[in-house]
Parts: structure tokens; C-alpha cells; sequence
């Protein structure tokens, strides 16, 4: 297939590539070049593109399907994924990182769901806590979660569970010396026992103390904004953000995440969801009518929620000035209709926090697919990667909301499969 008359936006940091196109053979993207008119494949398709924008397509990078679904009568759960990863391409999202969850239902998605109709789905399987660590706490499920008591033990249940998942996750979150947050120690043994196994390490945090420990540990990612720290926490910020950058560990903020715990249960955020494009009046309404609506969350206050969200909003441009790999990730949907509505938030978050289209873009691809090293997933357009892409009718470095308007997506490409305009799952056609 060739996909000619595009400019190319291909993932790298590089500049667009005007009046290109770009050859897929099978699932691969296998040659980026100035068009060439009067060529076209033997035995293939020609996609005009109209003069629009190919970008990488998005990726989610933290989200807990597998984890909401434990929650479901057992034959809803592995459906419930499936079409949830269906929604996510509907939206242009092609890789869905799920961090933290049941085994169980993970696996059983990568073998029923299929990928012509489905985001590809990486996943952590359970997370390792301590002795009745977060989130435990919350559901009480063994099968979600690896409980710690000492390092050999967690050395031997990471090396255990590696040859199951994608990547692992750790919870390090709770006061020091308590029991239920895994020690130092414990964390270094578990990590690198995890790096043995090749296998990339995402770490849960809360304080600045916790991201010291993780990166120190040799964590690739730590996950969340944390609480602010002092008396002059931009003056620490920045020294984070040096710590970070100077060490390579790449910082998902999931801004979204303590931006809707710290308004739960306000109608007001909702009005600004709808004022945001982000959600309608009519969603905003069925959300507000949810049993939980404004039910307080176990373990994240609201009042520690927006002080997160405010603190992560301040400090994300010290971060990317200082060159910190920042990767976009939502991890929880409870005030929108559906989970890629919160990806589609934390970009517009980005973007209210000062940073540039481009550099939204890199977070939600490039950045994506590095952090957890899928080899063939690069989250670029460039050859031997597996070809996902998004082709816009806008240039999305002039509008980012070319990214989550859906009238702006020509198509998606998933597997060097074009699914066009306005494609939804099969269920959704039916009905």
C-alpha cells in the first residue's frame, strides 16, 4: 500500500516531511519518500491523502482495564475489555498499556480480541505492593495485586511473573519502614531481577522522596505528578526534573487522573468537560447519574488530588525544559463516558500547561512506545515499524484538536489495516 499526497509527521523530533509518501508492506511501514505519481503497487492500494497530515497513531499509556473488569460478574469481564479496546481505536488510540490488573483477563484478551477491530493491548498483569499496600486497600483482590514482605520474595515472584507480561509494575507508595509499602531495599533487588528478565520497570509513586528512591532503584518510568515538597517545591521541582532527565527515566503525570479526583462530584467540572469538547451535555448528564458520582476515592483524598493536579500542572514545563521524557497516560475515567476520553484530556492538559503541539505529539507516541520497548512499536513512522497511523484532515502542530476531533481523522491505520472516517467496531455498526 502506498499513502501518498501526505505531509508526514513522522514521530522523531524530525520536521514534516511535505509532499511525501509512505509505503506499507503487511503490518510495516517499510519506506518514507517524496510521492512519486505515477507509482503504485504491483499487487496493492493507492491512499490519497488529499493534501493531509500522517501522523504516529496514539498510544494510552496508563489505564487499568483489566483492573475495573475484576470488578464485573466473571463471563462480562475479558468482553468488557474487548470492547473497550474497541472504543480506543474508534477514537484513534492503537496501543493500550494496561498497569495493573488481572493476569487472567489480560491473557485471555490477547487471545480473543481481534486486531483488526481492537487497540493493541501491553500489559503488567498484577502489580507487587507491600503487606496490604495501595491498592489492596481498595479491593482486597490477591489476583491483582503481589504482596511483599522481603526482598528474596519479591526477587523470586518478579522473576516468576516476567515470563507472563510486557512489562512489571511496582506500587511504592506509603510512609517508610511501614508495612505496607515496599521497602528499599526490596525495591532495588525487584528491579533488577525485573532488568534480568528484560523486562522495563514502572514505578507508582507519591512524594518527591518516592521518585529519588525509584529512579535510584533504576525505575524506566515513574507514574503520577507527585505531592508537592517544601516550602519551595518549584525550587525542588526542579532539581527532580534534573534528576529525571539527567538519568533518562521517563515521567508519566497523568494529570487527568488528579484533576478528576480532586473535583469528584463537582457539577461544575462536568460543564467544563462540555465546554472543553471533551464530553456533550447529554454525557455529562449519565455521568452525574452514576451510582459512585462524587462518592470520595479510597487512598487519594480530593483535597491531595487537586493539590497533585495543581502541583503537576506548574511543574510539567520545568520538566520538559529540563528534558525529561514525559509521556501521557490517564489511568482513571470516572467523570467521562469512556477511558479514551481522559487520554484526550490529558493532551488538552498538556497544552493548557505550555506545551507545544509537537511536543504533545511525541509524548503520545514516540515517547509511549519507548518507555515500555515493544521493539516493533516504535510509535514512529519510520520503516520496520509496525504501521500504525492517524490521517488528518488539519495540520495538528497548527491544532492539536485535530487529535481528538473526530471529523479531522480521515482514518486510522492499524496493522497497515485503513479503517476510514467515522469507523466503529462491528457491534456499534450493527446497532
Amino acid at each position: 500500500m502506498i499513502i501518498r499526497n501526505v505531509t508526514v509527521i513522522d514521530g522523531t523530533g524530525a520536521a514534516p516531511i511535505e509532499d511525501a509518501e509512505v509505503v506499507v508492506t503487511g503490518d510495516r511501514f517499510t519506506e518514507v519518500r517524496p510521492s512519486t505519481p505515477d507509482a503504485a503497487p504491483a499487487d496493492g492500494e493507492v491512499v490519497d491523502g488529499r493534501g493531509g497530515y500522517l501522523i504516529p497513531a496514539l498510544w494510552e499509556s496508563h489505564t487499568h482495564l483489566a483492573g475495573y473488569a475484576a470488578s464485573l460478574p466473571e463471563p462480562e469481564q475479558v468482553p468488557y475489555v474487548i470492547r473497550t479496546l474497541a472504543d480506543f481505536l474508534a477514537a484513534g488510540i492503537t496501543t493500550v498499556v494496561d498497569l495493573g490488573g488481572s493476569l487472567a483477563i489480560d491473557q485471555a484478551v490477547r487471545t480473543q480480541a481481534d486486531p483488526g477491530e481492537t487497540a493493541e493491548l501491553f500489559y503488567a498483569g498484577p502489580v507487587f505492593t507491600g503487606v496490604e499496600g495501595w491498592p489492596m486497600q481498595a479491593h482486597g483482590n490477591p489476583a491483582m495485586a503481589r504482596q511483599i514482605s522481603d526482598p528474596e520474595q519479591g526477587r523470586r515472584l518478579v522473576q516468576e511473573l516476567a515470563e507472563d507480561v510486557d512489562f512489571v509494575k511496582f506500587i511504592y507508595d506509603g510512609e517508610p519502614g511501614a508495612p505496607d509499602k515496599l521497602s528499599r531495599r526490596a525495591l532495588h533487588v525487584m528491579v533488577e531481577a525485573a532488568h534480568e528478565a528484560g523486562k522495563k520497570v514502572l514505578v507508582h509513586i507519591r512524594t518527591h522522596a518516592d521518585i529519588e528512591d525509584a529512579v535510584a532503584a533504576g525505575a524506566d518510568c515513574v507514574e503520577h505528578a507527585p505531592l508537592p515538597s517544601g516550602d519551595d517545591a518549584l525550587t525542588e521541582a526542579g532539581k527532580l526534573a534534573d534528576l529525571l532527565a539527567s538519568s533518562g527515566t521517563y515521567y508519566c503525570p497523568t494529570l487527568v487522573t488528579w484533576e478528576q479526583l480532586g473535583h469528584g462530584g463537582d457539577r461544575g467540572y462536568l460543564a467544563e468537560l462540555v465546554v472543553a469538547g471533551i464530553i456533550d451535555e447529554a454525557a455529562a448528564r449519565a455521568v452525574a447519574a452514576r451510582p459512585g458520582f462524587g462518592r470520595p476515592f479510597p487512598h487519594h483524598p480530593a483535597d491531595e488530588s487537586m493539590a497533585r493536579f495543581r502541583y503537576g500542572m506548574r511543574t510539567l514545563p520545568i520538566m520538559h525544559e529540563a528534558g525529561v521524557k514525559i509521556v501521557a497516560g490517564s489511568d482513571v475515567a470516572l467523570m467521562m463516558p469512556s477511558p479514551p476520553l481522559a487520554l484526550l484530556r490529558e493532551l488538552q492538559l498538556f497544552a493548557q500547561a505550555g506545551l507545544s503541539p509537537a511536543e504533545i505529539i511525541t509524548t503520545v507516541t514516540r515517547h509511549a512506545a519507548e518507555r515500555i520497548a515493544m521493539p516493533e512499536y516504535t510509535g514512529t513512522i519510520t520503516a520496520g515499524s509496525v504501521a500504525d497511523a492517524l490521517l488528518l484532515d488539519r495540520a495538528p502542530l497548527a491544532d492539536l484538536s485535530a487529535l481528538s476531533d473526530p471529523t479531522a481523522r480521515a482514518a486510522t491505520i492499524r496493522q497497515g489495516k485503513v479503517l476510514p472516517r467515522g469507523w466503529r467496531p462491528e457491534r456499534d455498526t450493527e446497532a
